[in-house]
């Protein structure tokens, strides 16, 4: 979507990136952690968990941690198996997608019964929208205070670098049109790190929406010199939201970043690393 939340200096403005996993109607634009070509917008790749243990214990804030091991999100269109062209690989993802979601159900079962916070299924369906809505507009406005109040660490250290080599003279106006469908949460999980005091859930939401980004550069008198972009264009992201619980303290929910969704390629790549960490 903000071709300016990259991590580098803007190249000649570009609102919307190719479509990397293409929906049945071609003209969707799907935004993933790149959203210009080569360019980052996502915090770095989720890091093993262990560590996250390790930090624990020795006293250092595990303020950004990564994404949960075994996110899943299942594949859609292009990137999604055909039953009749790929049966074992359509089987192989719905299998994983089934085993998954009751591994998921048993983590969240866990964080229940062993620390005294509620679930409550339904946040993220309600706070995803209103996360992304708030963060696209304060980003636009150039609000480091309010990206502070709900981004995590990793994720606002990449906006301020963005923020730092806007052109004082170039406004950002970022528009929601509309959603095209409801959000949807893809994935749910929670994670209870024994004996440290630390606990976490995490989410990613569909955001299916009608979207315009429009750069506007001024003159030294405030006039407008010219426009670039603000075309409606069709968006679909996965939007990641957190909330972490500190020695029982639950903090609000907040955005970690994108992902993308889990490609044949990538669910091999999954496997391997946890084959190399030992735990398949």
């Amino acid at each position: 979507m903000f071709h300016s939340l990259t991590r580098a200096p803007l190249p000649p403005f570009t609102l919307f990136r190719s479509p990397v996993n293409a929906n049945a109607n071609a003209n969707i634009q799907v935004r993933y952690k790149s959203l210009g070509k080569g360019l980052k917008f996502a915090p770095p790749p989720p890091k093993p968990q262990q560590s996250v243990r390790l930090a624990a214990q020795v006293g250092q804030e595990a303020a950004d941690i990564g994404l949960l091991v075994d996110t899943f999100i299942m594949p859609t269109g292009k990137n999604l198996p055909s039953l009749f062209t790929a049966p074992r690989e359509r089987l192989q993802l719905e299998r994983r997608r089934i085993r998954q979601r009751l591994a998921d159900l048993r983590d969240m079962l866990v964080f229940r019964y062993t620390t005294s916070h509620p679930i409550r299924a339904f946040q993220a369906r309600k706070f995803g929208p209103a996360l992304h809505n708030r963060m696209y507009t304060a980003f636009a406005l150039g609000d480091i205070n309010t990206l502070r109040s709900i981004c995590s660490d990793g994720l606002l250290s990449s906006f301020r670098k963005r923020l730092s080599v806007r052109p004082s003279n170039v406004r950002m106006e970022w528009r929601l049109l509309r959603m095209l469908s409801r959000p949807r949460v893809v994935s749910s999980k929670a994670h209870h790190y024994a004996g440290v005091g630390l606990n976490r859930r995490q989410a990613v939401v569909r955001l299916h929406s009608l979207q315009s980004l429009e750069k506007v550069t001024l003159g030294k008198l405030g006039e407008v010199l010219s426009k670039e972009g603000g075309e409606e264009k069709e968006v679909v992201e996965y939007l990641v939201i957190e909330k972490k619980y500190d020695k029982g303290v639950e903090s609000a929910w907040s955005v970690w970043g994108t992902t993308e969704e889990t490609t044949m390629e990538k669910l091999k790549k999954m496997d391997e690393q946890k084959r190399l960490l030992g735990l398949m």
